[in-house]
């Protein structure tokens, strides 16, 4: 029977265009006379969708969910599937739509369907780095790679982000807060980005027979948490090379420490396209690297242990002895999470010796064993050889004993051998006189020889460590030369302790009390706080000072050590320079301030002060009779102008408070079912309408609850302002990660992106009208309040026309009080 085609039109998320494609894709095959049929779709009342079905179908309401046995008994030549990730409904012959499509191209129908990035199965976890959430359905790329053909709609950020605000690509009610952070933000351009990412790597990717004869990758696997990242990222370079996939995993028989989700982990390796297998073997080094060569890899794929340095020592480490044992195949180390105190600081020489302890260790075993077994065979037959030939067999066990362990075991091998040889091996035996002189001068040119031996090996592994460390100091050289960046000092501080063997620096300012030093940037554990208690000591300027604690530095070393003193000079001159550019910037902002705020209290101020001394001075005639209810209109109207007087002078006091730097909030777990009320209660009746939308099951943030009541009482007082109907503010929350996030949406004129940032300053109002209340300060003082609780104010378009002023703060901890 014919195989179906599949055909894919893969897009970074909803709204770029994938149906609509997919329609004409469709309306072009029944031109042709291919009977199509709508297998399920989706249009979500897009007009452009809905029009594009018109012209294919005289139903405007298609199944939204795919019935299989329909399609199979019916059997049309094309059907279309939209969104090939959903997941069907319970009671269905299959849990996934993408198996159904499968069914359905087994069965010689041709498919084409729809999907977004975010549902591919190797990429789950680059997905949730971008949006913060894991994708609930995936479809493996194995299954994907069975495609005739993968057409790629694309559309820029701006593009989208203009199809959202018009209310394109969801309705005003139908878009939630959550869906519009991926079209505000960055979100979508990196899901962009991706998408290009895995399209490439698929381009070259052919039949299944042709992938079968290309390079291999193997990845080793487990049922550790970590090693789902590993596999995902062995298979992304698979995708790369356009190689095969195989994941292994080496069963020694020997008990975990903990239970291990082997069966999920291998059942990832088939879902992101690979093939999985089992191996036995007591070394896991020796049978990766044979599974490896039989298979015929190119590349190999491992995850680090996590595992301490003594472990790694006591037991040795996987990944060194695959290292030496891989020959041709290229080895491929994926970092595990470790603790970030521990990240990037290098392990410390061993003091006394050039090569490691365990070398030292093995040359002592070595020297002992060989010794002993070379003596008594020599022994056996010490009547039928000469001395000279028993020499030369100790000399060969001490060049042995040099090249493995160094000079300390090799000048012990040099002096143990000529004492067994004169002991055992010499007349008279088992005494340490010397009868011939001959065998005196032997005895004395093998110790030389064999001391002269032992120092060139270690000299020569002397030589090796100074060559990494001549590599180590100009790549730290080269690094220092680069830009410096943000927080130059601490980032230069971490720095020069990660790349000496000390435990804490700090840079020291001095003050007017010899005894009393301000750190200025510190580094490690328990750095100094007075140069007299330091191991090093340099000074930088005069009156910093670089000091630290830990093994005392070479020469070389305080020759690397003085450019860092350069880089830290260098770095204290131009933060010298950024805080005078600051206080200069400072003052012109107080000057612009003060000029416009007296251009705007000249009038905002004036206005209602001239209505109260109005309504007052009618009401003091003495010679006009006021009817009542002409009195109520003054005391009302006097109310009003002193409740806009209060007003106005309360965010005056706010914003001195903010651009004095006095502000200081009171942060804990707020309740928003609190605070949402007082805030709508505090703008009086009009403030009524507003619809709060706030989940049942809603979390607590961290924030100042008179602060963030003044956050959403400036918000909600702006949109009502400029709204056309109080019924059309909304006020929704909703949680994004470890963040809340409190939306008010208006459907008023809006404000143009680029001048957004000019309206959050204060004293700044679009089109500064005569008529138009207020100082300018709501946004700003919301602005600054939020920063001020450390959260962030953002505008945004509302899709249909008007503003959404989203406040993001963070989540309160689960238990917090």
């Amino acid at each position: 029977m014919r195989r179906g085609e599949l055909r894919i039109y893969l897009g970074a998320t909803t709204g770029v265009g994938k149906t609509y494609a997919m329609l004409d894709e469709a309306r072009r095959r029944r031109d042709r006379g291919a009977d199509v049929l709508v297998g399920c779709l989706d249009t979500h009342g897009r007009p452009s969708t809905i029009a594009q079905l018109r012209l294919l179908s005289d139903d405007e309401h298609p199944p939204l969910v795919l019935d299989l046995e329909t399609v199979l008994g019916r059997r049309p030549a094309v059907v279309l599937v939209d969104d090939l990730a959903r997941r069907q409904p319970p009671g269905a012959q299959h849990r996934h739509r993408w198996q159904d499509v499968e069914t359905m191209v087994n069965a010689g129908i041709d498919v084409i369907t729809t999907l977004d990035v975010s549902a591919i199965e190797s990429l789950a976890d680059a997905v949730e780095r971008i949006t913060g959430a894991a994708p609930a359905d995936l479809v493996p790329d194995e299954f994907l790679l069975q495609a005739a053909q993968i057409q790629l709609v694309d559309i820029t950020p701006e593009a989208i982000r203009r199809r959202v605000a018009h209310g394109n690509v969801y309705g005003p009610e139908e878009l939630d807060p959550a869906t519009a952070d991926m079209f505000s933000g960055d979100s979508f351009a990196q899901l962009r980005a991706l998408l290009f990412t895995w399209m490439s790597d698929h381009l070259t990717a052919g039949p299944r027979a042709a992938r079968e004869a290309r390079e291999c990758v193997v990845v080793a696997v487990t049922g550790a948490t970590s090693s789902g990242a590993v596999v995902r990222r062995a298979a992304r370079l698979a995708q790369r090379s356009n190689a095969r996939l195989i994941g292994v995993s080496v069963q020694t028989g020997r008990p975990h420490g903990a239970a291990l989700d082997l069966d999920a982990t291998a059942q990832l390796v088939r879902d992101v396209g690979g093939t999985f297998h089992r191996v036995e073997g007591r070394d896991i080094a020796r049978s990766l690297v044979d599974f490896a060569d039989a298979q015929g890899a190119t590349q190999l794929v491992l995850g680090t242990s996590g595992r301490s340095r003594f472990a790694a020592w006591r037991s040795g480490s996987v990944i060194d002895r695959v290292l030496s044992s891989a020959g041709r195949i290229d080895v491929h180390v994926i970092s595990a999470p470790t603790d970030p105190a521990q990240r990037g600081r290098p392990a410390r020489a061993v003091t006394g010796s050039p090569v490691g302890r365990r070398r030292v260790v093995l040359g002592f075993v070595v020297a002992a064993i060989a010794l002993t077994v070379a003596t008594a065979a020599l022994v056996s037959v010490r009547g039928t050889i000469g001395e000279s030939t028993a020499l030369a067999i100790y000399l060969l066990i001490v060049i042995a004993v040099s090249t493995i362990g160094g000079l300390a075991p090799g000048l012990s091998a040099a002096i143990a051998a000529p004492v067994l040889a004169n002991w055992f091996l010499i007349a008279p035996y088992q005494t340490l006189r010397i009868a011939d002189r001959g065998h005196a001068i032997e005895l004395v040119v093998f110790v030389a020889v064999a001391t002269a031996v032992s120092s060139l090996v270690s000299i020569s592994a002397r030589r090796a460590v100074d060559a990494d460390r001549a590599r180590r100091e100009a790549t730290i050289l080269a690094e220092l030369a680069g830009p410096i960046g943000a927080d130059p000092l601490d980032r230069i501080v971490d720095h020069l302790r990660n790349c000496f063997p000390l435990d804490g620096v700090a840079l020291l300012r001095s003050t007017a009390d010899p005894a009393v030093w301000l750190p200025v940037a510190t580094a490690g554990t328990g750095p100094p706080h007075h140069p007299d208690a330091a191991d090093v000591r340099e000074p930088v300027t005069s009156d910093v000072v670089l000091v630290a604690t830990g093994a005392a530095l070479s020469a070389d070393d305080h020759r690397v050590l003085r450019s860092f003193v350069q880089q830290l000079r260098t770095a204290l001159e131009q933060q010298r320079l950024a805080e005078t550019a600051a206080r200069a910037e400072v003052l012109d902002r107080a000057d612009e301030l003060r000029t416009a705020m007296l251009r705007a209290v000249s009038h905002d101020l004036r206005t209602p002060l001239a209505g109260i001394k109005a309504s007052v001075s009618s009401l003091r005639q003495h010679d006009v009779e006021w009817p009542p209810d002409v009195r109520d209109e003054f005391l009302e109207a006097i109310e009003d102008d002193t409740d806009r007087l209060t007003a106005i002078v309360t965010n005056l006091l706010d914003l001195s408070r903010l651009q004095a730097g006095v502000l200081r909030p009171s942060l804990r777990s707020v309740a928003l079912d609190e605070v949402l009320p007082a805030a709508l209660h505090s703008l009086g009746p009009h403030a009524r309408a507003v619809r709060v939308e706030l989940p049942e099951a809603h979390d607590e943030l961290v924030a100042d609850p008179a602060l963030l009541e003044r956050v959403v009482a400036n918000l909600v007082g702006n949109a009502l302002t400029w709204s056309p109907g109080e019924a059309s503010v909304r006020l929704v929350v909703h949680r994004r990660g470890d963040a809340i996030q409190i939306h008010v949406v208006d459907h008023g004129p809006g404000i143009r992106p680029h001048l957004r940032a000019q309206v959050l300053q204060p004293f700044h109002r679009l089109g500064d009208g005569a008529h138009q209340p207020g100082l300018g300060l709501g946004l700003a003082i919301a602005d600054g309040l939020t920063g001020a609780m450390g959260g962030q104010l953002e505008l945004r378009d509302t899709p249909g026309g008007g503003l959404t002023a989203v406040v993001t703060l963070p989540r309160a901890p689960e238990g917090a009080a």
